[in-house]
Order: C-alpha cells, then structure tokens, then sequence
C-alpha cells in the first residue's frame, strides 16, 4: 500500500520544488537588475566564456582566432590602461563581435577606495572605449570579485552592474590545459559564468574540446549580456 503512494507523492514533491524554484528564480531576476549578475538561467543550456585582464600583448590573436573558428561570442574584461596601451588588439576583439566590459582602469582593489575614486576607474575605462569608437561598457567586474557597499553606489551612478562568475577556472595559477578542461566540463550547468584570463597560453589551448563538448551536450555560448536578458530582465 505504501509503495503504490510514492510514485505520486515523488511527483507532486518535484513539482512543488519546480514551480518554487520558478518563483524563486523570478524575484532574484528582479533583484538582479539592481546590482548584477553571477549566472543566468538555470533553466537554459547557455554559458558564458569571460577572460579577464586583457588585452594583452601577446596570445590575443590566437584566443580571438580559436573563439572566430568556433563562432563563439565571448566577454572580455578589459583594463583600460591595457586598452590604451594596445588599441589595435582591444579593436580587433569589438570587430570581432565580442561583448567589452570594464575591469577598472588601473586594476585596483576596489574595495580599499572611496566611491569617487571608483567612479573614475571605471569613467577612465569608458573615456577609452569612446576614444577607440567602441560603445561603454554596461558590467563591471572588480579585480578578484570582492564588492562592497562604496563599490555598488559607484557603480549605480555611473549605470554600470556588477558582472561576477560561478565558475573559476583558476587558469592564472599556471593549471595545464587538461586540467582546465576538467574543471569545465565537469561543473558546467545551464547559466554558468565561466571566469578565464587572457594572456594564458593554457587557457588557448583547452577551448577547442571545451567548445566541443559542451556544444555536444546542448549548450549555447553567448554574452553576460546575452544571460542578462535571456533572464526576463
């Protein structure tokens, strides 16, 4: 008798849980659009490709190439300074379709400044961008990730959202490439936000079987914007 009530009570509980976890998702993709984004939609089989600290002098050719063979869009998160510094790379990556997004001017730590100081690494950024005709940026992403209260008011006065990550590939420690690989394709999950760096040789190398596999299982690669507004924002 017990065992003719439990096929039916597993799914009314599953569906109980669905139908919270659609509620849920919904009021924290309103309170989303006041402060920013770590992942997207759960229920979506998109990711998104992030690489920090750029540009740099050298590999950027072959990252932009590996992300343009596999038609994958990606985000970049500039430093200004480096922006300044090579104009000719931080263009090739806008041409090529990417989405630019602001890592700060100086690379800072964020969090030991005052809001007006922030406000200008992030201004700086953008006085850049306008310089080399490519539009401002719409996510900011603080040097390591920490935020604070000083950080999301200059943030919000200068109309920019924090842009975190879910998934760290932790490929600046000097990881080979296979084991990148691993980390990503076993904790990829619809929505995930995956933190990679440019300059990093090893990072080059393990997007082509990323790409692969995870295009084998369904997975779409698209913007932080792309995640931004595929979440009903």
């Amino acid at each position: 008798m017990i065992k003719k009530f439990q096929a039916p009570v597993r799914k009314i509980l599953l569906l109980s849980l669905a139908v919270f976890i659609v509620i849920e998702w919904r009021i924290i993709s309103h309170e989303r659009a006041k402060y920013g984004i770590a992942s997207g939609n759960p229920f979506v089989k998109e990711i998104a490709l992030t690489f920090d600290d750029g540009p740099r002098e050298n590999t950027m050719q072959g990252l932009n190439s590996v992300l343009l063979d596999n038609k994958v869009r990606a985000t970049f998160f500039l430093v200004g300074k480096f922006a300044e510094r090579y104009p000719d790379v931080t263009r090739m990556l806008y041409n090529s379709g990417h989405e630019i997004a602001n890592h700060t001017y100086t690379h800072p730590k964020l969090f030991k400044l005052w809001t007006e100081k922030i406000e200008r690494e992030a201004e700086r950024v953008d006085e850049v961008m306008t310089a080399l005709n490519i539009p401002k940026t719409r996510f900011l992403r603080p040097p390591g990730g920490s935020f604070t209260l000083n950080i999301f008011n200059a943030m919000r006065r200068k109309n920019l959202r924090l842009g975190l990550w879910s998934l760290n590939t932790g490929d600046y420690t000097g990881r080979p490439a296979e084991e990148i690989e691993r980390l990503v394709l076993s904790s990829a999950r619809p929505g995930t936000i995956v933190l990679m760096h440019s300059g990093v040789p090893e990072t080059v190398k393990a997007l082509p079987k990323i790409i692969k596999t995870l295009r084998s299982r369904g997975y779409e690669f698209v913007t932080v914007n792309d995640l931004w507004n595929n979440g009903a924002i």
